[in-house]
């Protein structure tokens, strides 16, 4: 098994108070960035600890796998027998409701002298398996072309309906730009060449970024993810990130290596999974590297779900996606978009499916006011999405995967073209604003 143990960070408080000072306009901090090394060195556990911590790993037995310089988190590796005896945990077979899985029967335990340092360990189960936000449309469905001509809003349509065309027309492609997308699994190059070269788009450059164990089975949601995204933002250097897997901790571990490297201004996600049913481990581990990219002046984007209010699939209980609920994620929901025969938008509403509500762990954050947000919301928590794109697959995208053509919407969609906005700003600006939720929000008010 390959865990991920998550290192706490010191002075929490002061970091809360510093993104609240990076993002304030009147603020002589304003938009002075960390760099990794500055954050690792203010809030960070200290060389010294992170050290003990990996020996202590390594006298158990385990394998060390992977450091980071932001000293947040060690990766190990070990058998079921050698994990047990460390953690003090007893890895078992469950199942529920026909899903069989692996976990461990207790909270794992550590050393006293490294509990005030060790926050989390994830890995111990296999329950939670990020999926990805996309959905076959009717169209395809049906095979209506057979798979041989693309059917859905072509990435010229979409420029003009939300007017990405006029920034082209003044130079803004992304160009100056460096774009993330963090995902599971891999994608044919023959098929991101061919969707690219249909649409008559320049190719981006892109660089594959395996982290762990590398797969090399094709994705369809790496796949749209990468031609939708190269589509919109053509001038942007694009780096994808790839987990062999959708696992919790494989995620966890794509996300830190993405805040560690701090090469990528804007990042994308269309991987989530339902927010009660994460394991709290995970959610303090990711909490913490998400405010890092905060302060690194990273905009993360992640796509809200499609099971509209109900994302656990329990029709009876309302709950929201993750990592979208984090509130240093900007969570993009959709929209189901009607365009004229010239391509002007005839009508635009919201797509049903479209993943919202409250978040169940989060509080609503400092820059979340203004037009159309309950303040405070009716629990005091966090509400999704912040923005929105079309997503519904009845008004879907043509995808090209594994030689064929396809029709597919979904909120998976959204994510990649937002985080596209977001290259073509920050091109614009040769520089990173920031991330995007304290940014729209003070643009909105």
């Amino acid at each position: 098994m390959r865990l991920v143990v998550g290192l706490r960070l010191r002075n929490r408080a002061a970091l809360d108070a510093l993104l609240v000072d990076l993002y304030d306009a009147s603020s002589v901090n304003y938009r002075h960035f960390l760099t990794p090394s500055q954050f690792a060195d203010q809030f960070a556990p200290n060389r010294r600890r992170y050290a003990q911590v990996a020996r202590f790993l390594r006298q158990s037995g385990l394998q060390v796998v992977g450091t980071y310089p932001n000293r947040m988190a060690i990766e190990v590796s070990g058998t079921v027998e050698q994990l047990e005896r460390t953690f003090g945990v007893s890895v078992n077979s469950y199942a529920i409701n026909g899903q069989a899985f692996v976990a461990n029967d207790r909270d794992p335990q550590v050393p006293t002298e490294l509990a005030d340092v060790i926050g989390s360990i994830a890995g111990l189960e296999d329950y939670v398996e990020l999926r990805p936000h996309s959905n076959i449309a009717p169209s395809t469905a049906t095979n209506a072309t057979g798979g041989l001509t693309p059917i859905g809003y072509t990435p010229q349509q979409i420029a003009s309906a939300y007017d990405f065309a006029t920034a082209y027309q003044n130079g803004y492609t992304g160009a100056g730009a460096t774009l993330a997308i963090a995902t599971a699994r891999t994608f044919n190059t023959t098929d991101v060449a061919t969707f690219w070269g249909t649409f008559e788009i320049p190719a981006p450059n892109y660089t594959i970024i395996p982290v762990g164990q590398r797969s090399h089975r094709a994705d369809p949601e790496t796949t749209l993810d990468l031609e939708r995204a190269g589509a919109m933002a053509y001038g942007a250097n694009i780096l994808v990130y790839e987990g062999a897997d959708g696992r919790a901790g494989t995620f966890e571990a794509v996300y830190n290596r993405i805040v560690s490297d701090n090469t990528a201004s804007v990042v994308t996600t269309s991987w989530g999974f339902c927010e009660q049913q994460m394991p709290v481990a995970v959610l303090t581990l990711d909490n913490d590297i998400f405010a890092e990219a905060a302060a690194q002046g990273q905009a993360w984007f992640a796509a809200s779900g499609d099971l509209g209010a109900y994302d656990c699939g329990n029709y009876s209980s309302m709950g929201v996606d993750y990592p979208a609920s984090d509130p240093n994620v900007t969570a993009v929901g959709g929209t189901s978009l009607t365009l004229t025969g010239s391509g002007a938008i005839s009508s635009e509403t919201g797509w049903s499916k479209s993943g919202g509500g409250l978040s169940g762990i989060f509080t609503q954050p400092w820059f979340a006011t203004g037009p159309g947000v309950a303040n405070p919301s009716s629990n005091g928590n966090r509400q999704i999405a912040d923005v929105a794109l079309n997503s519904d697959p009845a008004t879907g995208y043509p995808i090209y995967f594994n030689g064929s053509w396809s029709e597919y919407g979904g909120t998976s969609f959204a994510a990649p073209q937002w985080a596209a906005i977001f290259a073509l700003v920050n091109g614009a600006h040769r520089a990173a604003i920031g991330a995007a939720g304290p940014n729209l929000y003070a643009l909105a008010n």
